[in-house]
């Protein structure tokens, strides 16, 4: 029974942690729901538009990374690196604001800490040479 309590916090550690890996992965992630989601009401089975959000999630980092490593100019790069930074930002902020609410706090600190911490995770993502 003593070893409970920590492997539980373990636990919650690492699902708070791929949480907000998630959260910096923001755009590719909405883009490939938005394709499912729209394959699906095209009249796709579910099968078939889980596969078209799938496909359309490594499509769009696929892209992202052809064109970081393509592009030359500092300003391209840059709005390159906020067009991934702005969506996850605002998702970590709304992940750690959630987290506070679920907590008891009201998290507004917390949040704005994660947004910023998510967004140059998302913009180091972006500008560093893909791996």
């Amino acid at each position: 029974m003593p070893i409970l309590l920590p492997l539980s916090l373990v636990g919650f550690g690492y699902l708070i942690y791929q949480l907000f890996a998630g959260a910096t992965l923001a755009l590719p992630i909405a883009l490939g729901v938005a394709a499912g989601f729209a394959a699906h009401q095209l009249g796709c089975s579910t099968f078939a538009s889980f596969v078209i959000g799938v496909i359309a999630f490594m499509g769009v980092i696929a892209a992202s990374r052809v064109v970081a490593l393509k592009l030359t100019k500092t300003y391209a790069r840059i709005t390159l690196a906020l067009l991934f930074a702005v969506p996850a930002a605002l998702t970590g902020y709304s992940l750690a604001h959630a987290l506070g609410v679920v907590l008891g706090t009201t998290g507004i600190v917390a949040g704005l800490v994660a947004a910023m911490a998510c967004a140059a995770i998302a913009a180091e993502r972006m500008l560093r040479p893909a791996i």
